[in-house]
């Protein structure tokens, strides 16, 4: 009875984190302004949080999800920029070219998916060595909330990089450097460090009424 219990309170909660990916997929409930170009994506907490909670699994399946959303919402509102995240734009920026096309589509998967699978695997990993050897449940969250943010950020930005950096250049009409360096700047350090900090917020009241 206890397993079950414990079963039907994990699908809970994933499904609510579920939700709330979605919400903040296709709502400004996603990010945070933080002055002039500074916005801070909010998408990435809860794997983060899932992954501590749940475990490595559903941080990476969580991870997943957080993949979908964003490969829906590019694909549905097809920002210049759209064929980073969906493959579905890969043949028309490879003008019909079949090799390029499928070189595309497969990088747009591999951004859009694998550095969001590996915030879930990074940070619940990170938070059980690091909570296990402490005993505390804040520093082990801040080392989680950190590392799973910059693991987007860097394996996004990398992903571009490797995949899309003469056509993103383009549609940006800057210098690829430039913009790794500005999107690492302006947004990926301002999520390292809300995302620490929200995920302590919630995490550490929830595993207080765990252990009472």
């Amino acid at each position: 009875m206890k397993s079950k219990t414990l079963s039907a309170s994990m699908l809970a909660q994933l499904a609510l984190l579920i939700a709330i990916l979605f919400i903040m997929g296709f709502t400004p409930l996603g990010s945070i302004p933080l002055g002039g170009p500074i916005v801070a994506t909010l998408a990435q907490i809860p794997v983060v949080i899932g992954a501590i909670r749940l475990g490595t699994k559903a941080g990476a399946f969580l991870g997943g999800m957080f993949g979908f959303v964003s490969m829906l919402w590019f694909t549905i509102y097809a920002p210049p920029t759209a064929f980073v995240f969906s493959p579905f734009f890969s043949s028309t920026l490879a003008n019909g070219n079949i090799g390029l096309t499928i070189l595309y589509a497969v990088g747009a998967l591999v951004v859009c998916f694998v550095p969001r699978i590996l915030i879930g695997v990074v940070s619940g990993v990170l938070y059980k060595r690091i909570v296990n050897k402490t005993q505390s449940v804040t520093k082990a969250c801040l080392v989680a909330g950190v590392a799973g943010s910059l693991t987007n950020t860097l394996l996004v930005m990398l992903g571009i990089l490797v995949f899309f950096a003469a056509p993103y250049a383009a549609a940006n009409n800057a210098v690829i450097w430039y913009l790794l360096g500005t999107s690492i700047l302006f947004n990926g350090i301002p999520e390292a460090i809300v995302t620490p900090l929200v995920t302590v917020a919630v995490v550490k009241p929830l595993s207080k009424l765990k252990k009472a």
